[in-house]
């Protein structure tokens, strides 16, 4: 009988973990994964299922991509991806979760709001206690006018951004690549306000669309917290509130408005929007799909 080579499918095995951990978190933690329920998604026996937790099957069908899709509710170009090895597992999990929130509402809101009225002293700011709504505003308008400050300064109008080219412009910021690192990225702080440095190391070489997604938020969150005079409004924001500005301030730096508008009215209307736009920005499909809907909403 022939040997089998153990993992001779690696990209399927990933795909494999993959499932596992996109159940995990569908669940919450509230209900043990096993390999079995990864299985059952496309009706395997416990045999089939251990060859392909092992890279010893191959899964690369459309069809059983599609079922796998279709069971876990996701794009089913982002398991092409996982299977063909365009996109790892840390890669996959990150765009599985998404790009976070770009508005304040639903459980997250109704949760500050009784942590406001509970603990007011929490949400002091120099001694005084804001409403929750002046508190809590994202305040939109003017992150876009963050975001179109750096984009101006730097004269970049054209995709894609480049990361490090936006780091230039500020003298107490720097970006590192680190192949040590086992987060997509680390941040490394010292100072405070004006004399506040901030380096940001990235995971390996090349700067995957998550880490450029990353890397700007966390160049927002230096602006404010720095104290430049082009986000001087939102120094003291709560971090609740910078954390969804900041996923802002990322898609307008990433994708700029003017830009996309012309990109837009160049692509090939019969083939896949979204992944022509993705390419074009060096962004993921999933981010550029959020990016997309937040245009439409704010047209900023």
């Amino acid at each position: 009988m022939k040997k089998v080579e153990a993992n001779r499918y690696p990209h399927s095995a990933t795909l494999f973990r993959f499932c596992k951990e996109a159940l995990e978190i569908r669940y919450e933690g509230n209900v043990k994964v096993i390999d079995q329920d990864v299985g059952a998604i496309l009706g395997y026996d416990p045999a089939d299922c251990s060859h392909w937790k092992k890279g010893k099957k191959n899964i690369r069908a459309l069809a059983t991509l599609k079922s796998i899709a279709d069971h876990l509710n996701i794009d089913e170009r982002l398991l092409i991806d996982i299977a063909s090895g365009k996109v790892g597992l840390e890669e996959a999990v990150f765009e599985f979760k998404g790009y976070g929130s770009f508005s304040l509402g639903g459980k997250s809101l109704e949760n500050l709001k009784k942590e406001y009225f509970k603990n007011p002293d929490k949400w002091q700011i120099e001694g005084q206690l804001k409403t929750f709504e002046e508190l809590f505003d994202i305040n939109r308008p003017e992150v876009a006018k963050i975001a179109n400050h750096v984009l101006t300064v730097g004269k970049f109008h054209e995709a894609p951004i480049y990361i490090p080219e936006v780091f230039q412009l500020y003298s107490n910021i720097s970006l590192q690549a680190d192949e040590s690192l086992e987060d997509p990225i680390a941040v490394d702080q010292e100072g405070q306000d004006e004399a506040l440095q901030v380096n940001i190391r990235y995971k390996g070489g090349e700067m995957r669309p998550y880490v450029r997604f990353l890397i700007a938020k966390e160049l927002y969150k230096y602006l404010c917290r720095s104290g430049q005079a082009v986000a001087h409004m939102m120094k003291k924001a709560p971090d609740e509130v910078l954390e969804i500005q900041s996923n802002i301030f990322a898609g307008m730096l990433l994708i700029p408005a003017d830009i996309l508008r012309t990109e837009v009215e160049k692509i090939d209307s019969s083939l896949d929007i979204v992944m022509q736009l993705a390419e074009t920005f060096w962004v993921s499909k999933a981010l550029m799909n959020q990016r997309l809907r937040d245009y439409l909403e704010n047209l900023n």
